[in-house]
């Protein structure tokens, strides 16, 4: 017979349960667990086999990891310590499109305003054609360099940014431990039924024969959103907003040393291969158009070791009734970009400060549900910039990415950059202007005109605040040593001062 959860900890007031059981589900549990008190309980379903969709968030994290990373009680010493995960400065992306357009979408600090005027306006007026040269972060990816950024602003490697190369199974593994660490409560069980009515949870039945009662559910099952999809009035993963059907599969190859500080990404006619350089061993994912020739496509010598057709798309509503969806329950994005894990980490960041709950959830959801659509339709903005230059001629991949017109504040921001070099931006966007200005430079664009304010300046003496920026970083980029060497390095010393 099915019993009720009623622990003292979750009588006694609120809670709150999570369901899923890969990386979405480990991240959200982590950050629950500092919310732990006698009036809120977590419980973690656990069971749920939501992992297996993990290598969709793709093997590459935004700097704002490492700040997202300590609030859920994870630090990076014991990401190097304790996992292969390495070290990025962003995606060097080659043979993309018919004009075989390269460059490093790099991260980076804002770049400097001078005398009032961003700097692609100087840019322009010096004649100036390419942004890469004064962007440390890019120069260093293009060497296989690596250092952490000095605090002394004055030094060229202070405007670097980084993230980090992750595998999601060992990734997940240190969310999962903090989670525990914090007393959250986990159950290894799979869901047998839902009890829905009237647009919200009541109960649901585990595989171990316990039914569970909570005020909050928490879906982070993956693309099959399995507690969503049973409330009546949300779309369904096949029904999934501008919907786009892709394979993607992901293979690992050994490796004595890590590579580069950068995933590769590399165009094809058929899709992309990303590669992704970890402690000792290379990832490397494959996304494809279903229908695409299989004979055309590089086939891997090892084989896949996760893979899948997958609908990318996101729902107009995360939050209904009082099931939330975050990660792949409530947006699958093509892992060609930083989007989908900073899209998970906006989802959690998102979710906290709308707790405790209360029996009342409606303010709580539009708040969600306002900032989270922003969010999805501004990563797929950026998503949709990739294509805005010359396609593939015969791809599939590139005909479906292209298939409906783009939008409108798409078509803005490109318009009023390549008019007069200006940066058009909307409330709530995931990448910020410097990753628009990389990406508009990476694909070539170059603005017409420039601000007549950086007329004013002295010509000769930006003229050489030029010259000394791009000799200063490459001077600084020569004594870097190689990104295997330095997190070697200090992997060591990390075991000598915690050992």
């Amino acid at each position: 017979m099915a019993t009720s959860d009623t622990s003292p900890a979750h009588s006694a007031g609120r809670h709150i349960v999570v369901c899923g059981s890969g990386l979405a589900a480990q991240q959200v549990c982590a950050a629950l667990a500092p919310y732990l008190c006698d009036s809120l309980g977590v419980t973690w379903i656990a069971g749920i086999s939501s992992a297996d969709s993990d290598f969709l968030y793709g093997n590459l994290a935004p700097p704002t990891a490492y700040d997202f990373n300590l609030s859920l009680g994870v630090s990076e010493p014991e990401l190097i310590l304790n996992s292969d995960t390495t070290f990025s400065y962003g995606t060097h992306v080659t043979n993309w499109g018919a004009l075989k357009l390269n460059w490093v979408q790099a991260f980076h600090q804002p770049l400097p305003v001078l005398e009032g005027a961003t700097f692609q306006h100087y840019l322009t007026q010096q004649g100036q054609a390419a942004l890469e040269p004064f962007l440390v972060s890019a120069v260093a990816a293009r060497r296989g360099v690596f250092a952490h950024p000095p605090e002394d602003p004055a030094h060229p490697l202070s405007r670097a940014e980084y993230g980090y190369h992750f595998d999601a199974t060992a990734y997940g593994a240190l969310f999962e431990l903090a989670a525990a660490n914090g007393g959250v409560r986990k159950v290894a069980a799979d869901v047998s039924a839902i009890d829905a009515v009237d647009g919200a949870i009541k109960a649901i039945h585990l595989s171990n024969g316990q039914t569970l009662t909570a005020d909050l559910w928490i879906d982070a099952t993956g693309p099959q959103a399995t507690l969503l999809s049973q409330i009546g009035g949300v779309r369904h993963s096949a029904d999934l907003r501008q919907k786009r059907r892709l394979c993607v599969s992901l293979t690992r190859m050994e490796a004595e040393t890590p590579g580069p500080a950068v995933t590769t990404v590399n165009g094809t006619s058929y899709g992309w291969q990303a590669k992704t350089a970890l402690r000792t061993s290379t990832l490397m994912l494959t996304t494809s158009d279903p229908d695409s020739d299989l004979e055309a496509q590089a086939v891997p010598e090892t084989a896949p070791v996760r893979s899948a057709t997958v609908d990318i798309g996101f729902r107009d509503i995360a939050w209904v009734g009082n099931c939330v969806g975050i990660g792949h329950a409530a947006c699958v994005a093509e892992p060609l970009t930083i989007a989908p894990i900073l899209l998970l980490q906006r989802d959690i960041e998102r979710l906290l400060p709308l707790l405790p709950v209360s029996d009342d959830l409606s303010v709580e959801r539009r708040e969600y549900n306002r900032q989270a659509l922003a969010d999805y339709v501004h990563a797929d903005l950026f998503m949709r910039a990739l294509f805005e230059t010359q396609p593939v001629e015969g791809s599939l991949y590139w005909r479906d990415a292209t298939r409906t017109p783009a939008d409108e504040r798409l078509a803005r921001k490109i318009e009023q950059f390549e008019s007069r070099g200006l940066h058009v931006a909307y409330d709530l966007e995931p990448f910020g202007p410097e990753d628009w200005l990389i990406l508009h430079y990476g694909m070539g664009r170059r603005p017409l005109r420039y601000d007549r304010i950086v007329d004013g300046a002295d010509n000769a003496r930006i003229r050489q605040y030029f010259e000394s920026l791009r000799s200063n970083i490459d001077s600084v980029i020569r004594s870097m040593p190689p990104h295997g060497t330095y997190l070697n390095g200090l992997t060591n010393y990390l075991r000598q001062t915690q050992g």
